[in-house]
């Protein structure tokens, strides 16, 4: 089994990029292990992906964390942002949504983004 990393340690991190083509999110880059899937939706097998997902630990994380998010923004999107929650020892949600934007996109949005988690 590994070492225990020292508090205040990077123990995961990675980019995850959403294809408009195919409409899914995937897992770019990034050390550690983790995937990346679409929040669950009651009476959904494979539920959509809009503009919110699960990075799910594997193993989950024994002790406390900190996530930072970063949005990756784009030209149609120059304003996009990520918040992080619903924290548990087996993953975070990251939701992606464009604050200032034509009317269309004023809420929840599909994009790319980056993360790393910090074990306190």
């Amino acid at each position: 089994m590994p070492a225990k990393p020292a508090p205040g340690a990077i123990i995961c991190h990675g980019m995850i990029g959403f294809d408009f083509t195919t409409g899914a999110y995937s897992r770019l880059s990034g050390g550690g292990n983790w995937t990346v899937r679409p929040i669950d939706w009651p009476g959904l097998s494979q539920p959509p992906a809009l503009g919110q997902v699960q990075v799910v630990f594997d193993p989950p994380i024994k002790g406390p964390y900190s996530v930072l998010v970063s949005a990756s923004r784009t030209p149609d999107a120059p304003m996009l942002c990520c918040n992080y929650g619903n924290v548990t020892p087996a993953g975070f949600e990251v939701i992606l949504f464009n604050p200032v934007a034509v009317l269309s996109y004023q809420t929840v949005r599909n994009g790319s983004f980056s993360f790393l988690v910090i074990e306190q």
